[in-house]
Parts: structure tokens; C-alpha cells; sequence
């Protein structure tokens, strides 16, 4: 069962791995420690790398690097995507008469 799990959340491990470097880089003495800004981002990099890894070829020698680093830049790789889900539904998804 156990093996099953981690196989499964695989790549999504190793995208929380890069979101937790990229929580305490650069480290800033100003910044308090929040739970919830913590959690968040774990979060959202287990999604991205989870996702990731689904969409990298097996054969590529560094796709445990890719997701990890996709994971770090967690916010902007969403961001990005959800820029370019939105004009792909603009162009494909027209309502008649606009």
C-alpha cells in the first residue's frame, strides 16, 4: 500500500522539496514564519510537481531536477499557465455572437 502511495506522489514529493527550498530563500530576517503561508506553499508545489512530472518524457535524464525547480517556481509556473489555459478556452471556447 505504502509503495503504491509514494509512487503515485512521487513527482509531487519532490515539487514540495523545491517549495520548501524556495520558502526560505532568500532568507529575510524581517519576515516572520506564518503556518499558513507555509502550508500554502507546499501545497501548491506538490501540485505543480505532481503535475509536471506527468507531462515530462521517462527518458529525460533530469526530470527529478525539472520538477523540483518546477516546485521553486511554483507561483509563477501557475501563473503562467493559467494565462495561456485562459486564451486557449478565448479561442476554442467562443460564445456565438462575440
Amino acid at each position: 500500500m505504502y509503495e503504491l502511495i509514494l509512487l503515485w506522489s512521487h513527482f509531487g514529493l519532490l515539487g514540495t522539496l523545491g517549495g520548501l527550498a524556495s520558502y526560505f530563500y532568500p532568507p529575510l530576517a524581517d519576515v516572520r514564519f506564518a503556518w499558513r503561508t507555509f502550508i500554502g506553499k507546499l501545497v501548491t508545489s506538490f501540485f505543480v510537481g505532481q503535475v509536471a512530472g506527468e507531462f515530462i518524457a521517462d527518458d529525460n535524464t533530469f526530470k527529478s531536477g525539472w520538477v523540483m525547480l518546477l516546485g521553486f517556481f511554483a507561483y509563477p509556473v501557475l501563473a503562467a499557465f493559467e494565462i495561456r489555459v485562459k486564451d486557449w478556452i478565448n479561442i476554442f471556447f467562443k460564445p456565438p455572437g462575440l
